[in-house]
């Protein structure tokens, strides 16, 4: 292997082990880091960096997922009314994807994790509001949001999903990690067959991400289990604002 593919690599593992450990820290897929990082430090274009990151998404994904799996923190009936929803959203995000320009996309993805970044600052822990039929429709439709987000943005969806878990099931946090990791997986697996159709992966990054992360991921999760949210929240936060920051600086000057 040549020396350039060498440093290459290195920088997809890298990229995957930081994602994983996001992944399994707090219940996301692992694409708010590694879309921005794509771009940034490897160059992929903006739509590309989107698609390769679901493919990826799906190996952390299953990788974070057993660690809830194996401690019980999985809210099933929940996860199959997301997941239901969320199915109809990929197929949407994906069709948006191709009609939006890059510069667009890159904007939005940059306010997304701005977004994302001061509601985790900003929110505190939801509690129950929605019970019975109407919970049930509002997870549906949660899970249609989330899903045009994995098709457009290559994210999990998991900054919408949890909370919204909180509110229409009161179940525990850890539980609404576990779940939400749930639908992302179906969802990144659905995504990622749709961008392959479309030509729009790089299969090579992204294998090399998604294995790098699945160690990174199972560890988050366990460090999740044993560690308070006041410590990992603000520094997950100040990485989105960060990787927002260098994504609109590098647009401007593009």
């Amino acid at each position: 292997m040549l020396e350039t593919e060498k440093s290459s690599v290195w920088k997809f593992a890298v990229i995957g082990l930081v994602a994983g450990l996001m992944a399994g820290l707090f219940g996301i897929g692992g694409g708010f880091v590694m879309v921005p990082l794509f771009v940034l430090w490897l160059g992929m274009p903006q739509k590309r960096a989107h698609a390769t990151s679901l493919l990826a998404v799906a190996f952390i994904g299953v990788a974070a997922l057993a660690g809830y799996v194996n401690l019980g923190q999985i809210d099933w009936p929940a996860a199959a009314l997301v997941t239901s929803g969320a199915i109809g959203g990929i197929f949407l995000g994906v069709r948006l994807l191709a009609s939006i320009s890059e510069r667009t996309l890159s904007f939005i993805f940059a306010a997304v994790l701005v977004v994302a970044a001061f509601r985790l600052l900003l929110s505190a822990t939801p509690s129950q509001l929605f019970h019975g039929l109407p919970a049930q429709a509002l997870l549906v439709v949660i899970g249609f949001a989330s899903g045009t987000l994995a098709g457009l943005l290559g994210v999990g969806g998991g900054i919408v999903i949890i909370p919204a878990l909180i509110i229409c099931s009161g179940i525990a946090l850890e539980v609404a990690r576990g779940t939400s990791l749930m639908v992302i997986v179906a969802t990144a697996v659905i995504g990622a067959s749709l961008h392959h159709r479309l030509g729009n992966l790089d299969h090579r990054i992204a294998v090399y991400a998604g294995i790098a992360g699945i160690p990174s991921a199972v560890l988050g999760a366990y460090v999740a289990a044993h560690t308070t949210n006041a410590i990992l929240l603000p520094l997950f936060c100040g990485l989105l604002l960060v990787l927002a920051g260098q994504l609109l600086v590098t647009n401007r000057r593009n």
